[in-house]
């Protein structure tokens, strides 16, 4: 089954929450076949960003991987969290502990990471279930009541360029948060990278390929390649900013 989701391959997060799909499907048995990103007509999407990247790929069955994802359960066990299915442990969530967060790190620090892991899956299983999964994903965002402690991750207007304001008011949460969330658990010198050197090259799997080798091309060689930056507000918190291609 060929599928394909729009992303904004400008936005690091969007790229990353593709990372995450792809990362479930393999941890959860029915990995995907081959994928790559593709080019194609611009479109404005349902959160008012225009887009013109396929996250493209093959599947066995997708709605069942849409389906096992949204049965994802979040346990605590001994202090640490994990995604389970039928109790049996898919992943465990810890990358919180280890720093390279994009964000307000002084109150993330004290969040309960339970409740914050629950959240994005909540969110994402409202959007999912009421979705077709493609290609509209990446764009579906609902207003919740509780701090959104991913915002920065997404290019939100809650950094204004012009004065460098910080607003911590936003709520907005999307569904691709809950993928972005699984992905750094697993790509960790990616962000310790970012946070380090305020910036990362990273490049586009344009060609299809097996996981594997998706995976090679964001931090190898491809023949696309961009550069994403953090930018800083206050003593400790970052923001995500808009990434530039490479030439």
């Amino acid at each position: 089954m060929n599928v394909k989701i729009l992303v904004n391959h400008k936005n690091l997060s969007e790229v990353l929450a593709v990372y995450g799909l792809v990362i479930l499907a393999e941890s959860l048995d029915i990995a995907m076949t081959k994928c790559r990103f593709a080019e194609s007509p611009t479109a404005v999407c349902d959160d008012g960003v225009f887009r013109s990247m396929n996250f493209e790929f093959e599947h066995p069955d997708w709605p069942d991987l849409l389906r096992r994802i949204v049965a994802l359960e979040i346990m605590q066990e001994d202090g640490k969290l994990k995604l389970t299915e039928n109790g049996k442990e898919v992943l465990r969530l810890d990358w919180f502990e280890m720093g390279g967060f994009i964000g307000d790190k002084g109150n993330f620090s004290k969040a309960d990471k339970l409740e914050f892991v629950r959240l994005h899956h909540k969110v994402f299983v409202e959007l999912a279930s009421d979705s077709t999964g493609a290609p509209d994903l990446f764009s579906l965002s609902t207003e919740t009541t509780g701090t959104n402690y991913l915002a920065n991750f997404n290019l939100k207007k809650n950094y204004i360029d012009a004065g460098g304001v910080y607003d911590s008011s936003d709520t907005e949460v999307f569904a691709r948060d809950f993928l972005l969330l699984v992905a750094l658990q697993s790509l960790r010198s990616v962000m310790t990278q970012l946070e380090t050197d305020r910036r990362i090259v990273y490049g586009l799997a344009m060609e299809w390929t097996v996981p594997a080798g998706f995976f090679a091309a964001l931090m190898g060689a491809s023949r696309k390649r961009l550069e994403a930056t953090v930018k800083t507000f206050g003593n400790y918190g970052l923001v995500l900013v808009i990434s530039k291609e490479v030439v």
